[in-house]
């Protein structure tokens, strides 16, 4: 596995496409392994929650790879829309990312939601999140 240059921004509101695809793309098949495979739904899904004021973005190899936001509610910071390509996982950036955006966030909680049965549950767990709730879709997590 070769290394890739990468560095985080902040986004802009003409990432949105791009995001979206992405998002589309890399969680595909964790969609259709729990039946939900439904891209106008997701796609929308992701266009209204998105806030390029609240989102990073990694980019790499002239292209975006990932992104991840953090949307402060009442009593919580929800971590939202956590994707990295296929070819910049394993390499430590997700782990980064996560790490910078834990201790962007003082005081308080962090919660997410990640699909049920995702690997992505695992990087959570070794970062300090655990599971507050869960249906056949979502895991909610939280660290505080």
């Amino acid at each position: 596995m070769g290394t890739i240059a990468w560095s985080v921004r902040p986004a802009r509101p003409d990432d949105l496409d791009v995001l979206s695809d992405l998002k589309l793309r890399v969680l595909r098949p964790e969609f259709e392994r729990l039946g939900i495979w439904d891209p106008p739904r997701h796609r929308a899904r992701f266009v209204r929650e998105f806030d390029a004021d609240e989102t990073r973005v990694v980019e790499g190899d002239r292209r975006l790879l990932g992104c991840i936001a953090l949307h402060p509610e009442a009593d919580t910071t929800w971590l939202r829309h956590f994707y990295l390509a296929e070819e910049a996982r394993g390499r430590g950036i997700g782990t980064t990312l996560l790490s910078e955006a834990i201790a962007s966030v003082t005081p308080g909680s962090i919660t997410l939601d990640v699909l049920t049965g995702s690997r992505a549950v695992s990087l959570y767990e070794r970062s300090g999140f655990v599971e507050i709730a869960r249906d056949p879709v979502d895991t909610v997590m939280r660290r505080t």
